[in-house]
Formats: C-alpha cells, sequence, structure tokens
C-alpha cells in the first residue's frame, strides 16, 4: 500500500466543466436536482464560518475558505462509498443534488470571479501531482483538467523525492507570484501516491488609496498585550453598519473596478472579546449577507494597520472535525474513482495563506480623491484592537480569503 499525500495552499483555484466520472454507485438514490450558483456561493461562506470556529488558534487566523471548498470538490471526483458522502455533507450540500451541476456551477462561479476587473489581479490554478507508474484512471484525469483546469504533471517521488518536492514548490511560488516560495518544508515521502494542490493569487488596488505621509506607528491591543504597528489613517465616505445584535459595527473598502471589497468587523467590547464568539453570532452565510445588504454610505475616520498577515496549518483535524474522517484512514479510505490499481489514502492537508495590505491596496496568496482631514461628523473606525476580515466577490457574495486579526505582523 502507499500513502495519498494531498496538499493545499493558498492564493487558490478551479475552472471548467465537461463530462464527469460515472457515479452512480455513489450517488443517493433520491431523485436528483440541479445546484445553483447562489446555493454554492452561500455555501463557500457557510464553509468559512465553520473552518474557522474549528480552528481554535488563538493567534491570527487567516485562510481561504474557497480554496479549500475548491480543492474538497476536486477531491470529490476521485472519491466513492463513505469518503465521496463525508466531503458531500461536509460541503454543506443537501440531499439529491446532481453532482454534475455541482461543478458546472463551480465552474460558473470561478469564471466570473476571475473575469477581467481593473485594478485587481486574480489568478486561480490547481495542480495534480502524480507518481510515476500509478494508474489514474481516465474518467478522473480528464474531469480534472476539463471541470477544474487542472494542470496533471507526473513525479517520481519514489526514486527522487527531493526533485519532486522542489518541482511542487516551484509550481506554488510560480502561482501565487513568490508570496509563498516553500509551502513543503520537507521532502515527500517515497511512497507518496498524488499530491493535490489549489492557489488563488490576489492583488487589489483601493479604490480609495490611504496616504501614505499620515501613516503613523500606533498600539494595537492584541488582548494580552499592546505592540506598534504602522497604522494607515483616511477619512472618507464607505458603506458602515452599526450592528446592536452583534454589539459590533462593520466597514467596506471596495477595491477598484466595484468587483471586490475587504469588509472589517469589530466589536464594541473589550479587547479581550473572544473573536469566535463574535463569528458563532453570525450564525450563517444568511445573517452575514443581510448585514451586508444594510450597510449605508456613511462618512468615515478609518484607522488600518500596515500588515502582512501569513498563516500555515494542517488540516487534517479540521476537517475530521467536519466529519471528513475516511479519507485519512487507510482502510476506510476510498479513491475508487481515482485510481483501481492500488489502495491510497491521504496523509495530510495542508494550507497556507499570505495577505498584505499596504496604503495601495491588498496583495494576498489572496481613483477617486479622498479627503486627508478627519471629518468633525464621521464615524471613528480604529482597527487597533482584534477584528475579522474578509475579502469578497460582491456579485456572487464568495469569500476569497477569511481572517480572525489578532496580532498583525508590521509591513515596513
Amino acid at each position: 500500500m502507499r500513502t495519498g499525500v494531498l496538499v493545499l495552499v493558498l492564493v487558490l483555484a478551479w475552472c471548467c466543466v465537461s463530462t464527469l466520472p460515472d457515479t452512480s454507485a455513489t450517488l443517493p438514490s433520491t431523485p436528483q436536482r440541479p445546484a445553483s450558483s447562489t446555493l454554492l456561493a452561500d455555501l463557500v461562506q457557510e464553509m468559512a464560518l465553520e473552518l474557522s470556529s474549528e480552528m481554535r488558534d488563538t493567534t491570527t487566523v487567516t485562510f481561504s475558505p474557497l480554496s479549500i471548498t475548491s480543492l474538497l470538490s476536486v477531491l470529490m471526483l476521485g472519491t466513492s462509498g463513505i469518503s465521496y458522502q463525508q466531503i458531500y455533507t461536509a460541503l454543506g450540500l443537501p440531499p439529491g443534488i446532481d453532482e454534475a451541476s455541482i461543478h458546472s456551477n463551480f465552474k460558473q462561479l470561478i469564471d466570473s470571479i476571475i473575469q477581467s476587473s481593473q485594478g485587481v489581479t486574480l489568478n486561480i490554478a490547481n495542480g495534480i501531482f502524480v507518481r510515476k507508474g500509478v494508474h489514474v484512471l481516465y474518467d478522473f484525469s480528464r474531469s480534472v483538467r476539463e471541470v477544474y483546469a487542472a494542470q496533471v504533471r507526473v513525479l517520481d517521488f519514489e526514486k527522487n523525492s527531493v526533485a519532486a518536492t522542489n518541482t511542487i514548490n516551484d509550481w506554488v511560488k510560480n502561482k501565487t507570484s513568490g508570496m509563498i516560495s516553500q509551502l513543503l518544508g520537507q521532502p515527500l515521502s517515497p511512497q507518496t501516491e498524488f499530491v493535490a494542490v489549489n492557489t488563488l493569487f490576489f492583488n487589489g488596488i483601493w479604490e480609495f488609496p490611504f496616504i501614505p505621509d499620515l501613516t503613523i506607528n500606533g498600539p494595537f491591543q492584541t488582548g494580552s498585550e499592546i505592540i506598534q504597528v504602522p497604522m494607515m489613517r483616511a477619512a472618507m465616505t464607505l458603506r458602515y453598519i452599526d450592528i446592536p445584535d452583534l454589539n459590533a459595527h462593520m466597514v467596506e473598502l471596495p477595491y477598484v473596478g466595484g468587483k471586490f471589497s475587504m469588509y472589517i468587523l469589530m466589536s464594541h467590547g473589550p479587547v479581550s472579546s473572544n473573536l469566535q464568539e463574535l463569528e458563532l453570532r453570525i450564525r450563517d452565510a444568511t445573517s452575514l449577507n443581510n448585514y451586508i445588504r444594510d450597510m449605508v454610505e456613511t462618512s468615515v475616520s478609518v484607522s488600518l494597520p500596515r500588515m502582512r498577515l501569513s498563516y500555515k496549518l494542517s488540516l487534517k483535524e479540521v476537517l475530521k472535525a467536519l466529519r471528513v474522517s475516511s479519507i485519512f484512514d487507510n482502510v476506510k479510505a476510498d479513491f475508487g474513482r481515482l485510481t483501481a490499481s492500488e489502495h491510497v489514502w491521504v496523509d495530510d492537508v495542508i494550507h497556507e495563506t499570505v495577505v498584505e495590505v499596504t496604503e495601495v491596496g491588498t496583495k494576498a496568496a489572496s481613483a477617486t480623491s479622498v479627503s486627508i482631514n478627519r471629518v468633525a461628523s464621521a464615524v471613528t473606525f480604529m482597527v487597533n484592537r482584534p477584528a475579522m476580515l474578509f475579502i469578497r466577490d460582491l456579485p456572487s457574495g464568495l469569500p476569497l480569503f477569511w481572517c480572525r486579526l489578532v496580532k498583525p505582523e508590521p509591513l515596513a
């Protein structure tokens, strides 16, 4: 037996659709109906809330819910039986959804968000790296190429795992414009059967840029200490809402082109307020969509750290908490639609995210004039304490990046 190692990176990926592998033995027997793009967008948002609730790290947590959901969808193409059902359920799909429509609608969503937008660069890529000599079923290989535009490469993990690992790291580095240079810190096992990588690179320019000359060092209270960070400042008219139900308020920072925005949600409570509790009070995608819908243009005096957010973690235990467990079990894993020649299972799922926020905009592996004087009647929104941040595609509502900001890393 061999170990199938699956790797996931941030700065995302998906695309394209065509004929899918036969799933007659794995799909529910209930009448099937098509998925909708709106349903899938809400499911990705629900996935963001679920994943974040399972990431119990008390430091800054940053990830791409779209990237993780995308990779699970790719895996779903290769699984059968209990492994297929667990991924299907974890994605939040209701019973009886036709699998072909799931993938075709994901394709439509991704096609829509990667359409050219002035001031924003968004690149999405999937990579499948297969051990030399392994027999990958034709239907799976064809589907990941046609449905998700995945690049499939054969590597010799058995005889030269160092070179194979370097090839994957170089591919990730290229797809993320150098922001993630070494996803895999150690050479992969010679028994590695396949590696699946999903990347998303986002580079956005603010519609209302901050003025660099106004950036000054200021205090940021983490809840356990006070650190000094470069604090960007500006006064501008932005969409804003005060949310009594959450004891919090939220502001929207749009990117040029009107297609993407960063949202910052911050509690009115004490600095020690638990961000996970704030997330739990949001409840679901519908609640968050309603808060965003009800935002109104307001004069806002904004202070935001110039920062780098980086986070790398294994998703193995997180996915197990979401009941995706069989794929990690060397007995129960069922990748019957990926390969028929050998039994494989997933060794680990690695996710790395890097986000940089500056006066010009946001670069992530995720022009109108602006007043530089504080408006007397402006609402003050000073991000000098823990907050939630997320970058969202406005037409679909898809969250590209999700962050619990606890301790920003100052960006020079």
